[in-house]
């Protein structure tokens, strides 16, 4: 889609698949830095690549917030259309919860012509603050096909994890010890924390952060997957990745999840002894549950397809018209 660009500072799974699915040109800008001088160096290779493409129509997601924001800073001056791909952190901060990082999370909602959202409650709050919502939830990766390993456990089960502040890592660890199920934590475990690290049960294992092959050969080899947060009305990605792989899975009992993709899940409170409890009826119920995954992801796939064909065919009205200031 000529005249549109999709910029990113990190490559996320949401964006590539979304500019995959509209044809979108995407520009993933990176440097080995880290902290403040990280944000300068891309800030200032984002005004250089943004003065030298010029595009009627600019993507960006958020997080990262300094992104958004430099977008929203020079979009009266480059005169282009702001459309912004916002994570539930950039409508209802959760982990950054201070006042300014609140502040300049509505200020880019107010700012951006469109913002991504994945659910109903997120499209409404994006409202309230003052912007212009469309609800786009993410595409069903592609799962490839491989070889599954066969695990030890009678009944294995993979915590998709990055050890968030939102991710009740440790209930989950203290809810299958004792319990008859291997429990496979993927992510960077050196962010776990120490304590919980000291006291891990003899049936959790830590993989570490696996390569991209390694990850989904686990997923398939799995039993179930089991991916939580404590954030309101969050679309976690490893139901997506569940879906995929045509696993039953165990998920967060907020609202967004609930409506998204009801009985291919079963869900819990997030407290220890509730996810037990549902850890044993994942067991019981794995079969139904497998069926039930292979029907959403085919139904959800055909949503997501008609969904980003409005998307594709509001932005082709947009760029045609954006001379005359008409807006979508």
């Amino acid at each position: 889609m000529r005249g549109v660009l999709a910029l990113c500072w990190a490559a996320h799974r949401r964006t590539t698949g979304l500019c995959a699915g509209l044809d979108l040109t995407l520009c993933v800008l990176e440097t080995r830095f880290r902290g403040p001088l990280r944000q300068l160096l891309l800030s200032l290779r984002t005004v250089a690549l943004l003065l030298g493409r010029r595009p009627r129509i600019l993507l960006v997601p958020n997080p990262s917030l300094v992104l958004s924001v430099l977008a929203g800073v020079l979009r009266p001056l480059l005169r282009y259309r702001l459309i912004v791909d916002a994570h539930n952190e950039a409508v209802i901060p959760f982990i950054h919860t201070q006042r300014w990082v609140q502040r300049l999370s509505r200020w880019v909602v107010r700012k951006a012509d469109l913002t991504l959202v994945t659910n109903g409650a997120l499209a409404a709050a994006v409202e309230e603050q003052g912007g212009r919502a469309f609800i786009l939830p993410d595409p069903i990766p592609h799962a490839p096909e491989m070889s599954v390993a066969r695990l030890p456990g009678d009944f294995n089960a993979v915590l998709i994890s990055t050890f968030a502040p939102d991710e009740p890592v440790a209930a989950v660890l203290e809810a299958v010890r004792g319990a008859g199920v291997e429990l496979y934590v993927t992510g960077n475990s050196r962010k776990l924390d120490p304590a919980v690290a000291q006291r891990l049960p003899p049936n959790v294992h830590l993989t570490g952060f696996l390569p991209e092959e390694k990850y989904w050969k686990l997923l398939r080899s799995a039993d179930a997957l089991v991916d939580l947060t404590l954030m309101d009305n969050c679309l976690v990605c490893g139901a997506y990745e569940a879906l995929a792989a045509g696993k039953p899975m165990l998920l967060s009992n907020n609202p967004a999840s609930v409506e998204l993709f009801g009985d291919s899940a079963l869900y819990t409170d997030n407290t220890p002894g509730d996810i037990r409890r549902m850890l044993g009826e994942l067991q019981q119920e794995r079969a139904r549950l497998e069926g039930a995954a292979a029907r959403k992801r085919a139904e959800l796939t055909a949503e997501w397809t008609a969904g980003a064909r409005r998307l594709g065919e509001a932005l082709r009205v947009w760029q045609t018209r954006a001379r005359s200031g008409t807006v979508l």
